[in-house]
């Protein structure tokens, strides 16, 4: 839901000091919270199985999805990219792929903290970019293999102490608004950009990135403490993500392109833009069944039992 309406506002946003902060809000702990709990989720011993699953479930998805919004962005004058840069927010699954491949390497405790060095390093390479989303993937590599190692007992020690998790989860959105009301740049909570073009602060940037990180890190822990339990809605919503993440940016991108949110008064356009993510989410959701069924990995065909 945060994804949803975190793309609806990211253009209208730019004319709305209230969307703005909530932009900014969303995005210091929405992609560090995705990836951990994508860690918590991930296997560090890979096989043949799983190198097959990851082409079918990651690489072709990624691979038919590029297309697909390569195509909407010429219908509707979106952001443009080139063909080897994962499309705006296909990003998360070109990493993915790495991260998946790279765990292995960086499942202990000294492998996090190789993972923090070589995350705080990249941000002085100008070379590392968008191009495969590797400027992202060495970015939120930590945030990875801290969900895969710690991720699952901090959540739930988050549900046993719910009140001084949720404060750590406020503490911490706090401080990276406060920052930015005081001059950081929100480009560097993506970490897409290099610290010439995107740095947190220009005169210790390796500081300011390893502090949003912490933050981000403490955010996405604490999340759990808020997130409501039993939630029906949020259940249903949660089991058919996938489909929600790749089709929404499409409706995002047709409703942006058509000039709607401009006609939207503005003392409405928060509410408005709420309940339309959640309709979008309501309305992609049932395309996940089909969906995990076409990218999915291929049953092997039963072996045939000669007969004496």
């Amino acid at each position: 839901m945060l994804v949803v309406f975190g793309h609806l506002i990211e253009q209208p946003s730019s004319d709305s000091q209230i969307l703005q902060s909530i932009y900014v809000g969303i995005y210091s702990f929405h992609m560090p919270l995705f990836v951990l709990l994508s860690g918590v989720f991930a296997r560090d011993a890979l096989d043949g199985r799983d190198y097959r699953k990851i082409v079918w479930t990651l690489v072709l998805p990624l691979v038919v999805f590029q297309f697909v919004y390569i195509g909407m962005s010429r219908l509707t004058g979106w952001y443009e990219y080139s063909l080897f840069t994962p499309y705006w927010l296909l990003w998360f699954i070109a990493s993915m792929i790495f991260w998946r491949l790279l765990l292995p390497l960086f499942a202990s405790p000294a492998g996090l903290g190789v993972a923090v060095l070589i995350s705080v390093a990249a941000g002085y390479d100008d070379g590392i970019g968008y191009t495969l989303s590797v400027s992202r993937t060495l970015y939120f590599l930590p945030f990875f293999v801290f969900g895969h190692l710690y991720g699952a007992q901090l959540v739930v020690m988050a549900r046993h102490h719910p009140l001084r998790f949720a404060l750590m989860f406020c503490a911490a959105v706090g401080m990276v608004l406060a920052w930015w009301r005081l001059g950081l740049n929100p480009a560097a909570l993506t970490g897409s950009r290099d610290y010439t073009s995107g740095a947190a602060d220009s005169n210790y940037p390796a500081l300011a990135r390893l502090s949003l990180m912490l933050l981000g890190a403490a955010a996405a822990v604490g999340f759990a403490a808020i997130v409501p339990r039993g939630s029906a809605l949020l259940g249903w919503l949660g089991e058919r993500s996938l489909a929600v993440y790749l089709l929404h940016g499409l409706v995002v991108m047709a409703f942006v392109a058509s000039g709607a949110p401009s006609l939207i008064p503005p003392g409405l356009l928060l509410p408005v833009l709420a309940v339309l993510s959640l309709l979008v989410a309501l309305a992609t959701a049932p395309a996940d069944g089909p969906m995990r069924r076409l990218f999915s990995l291929p049953r092997r065909a039963p072996r045939l039992m000669a007969s004496a």
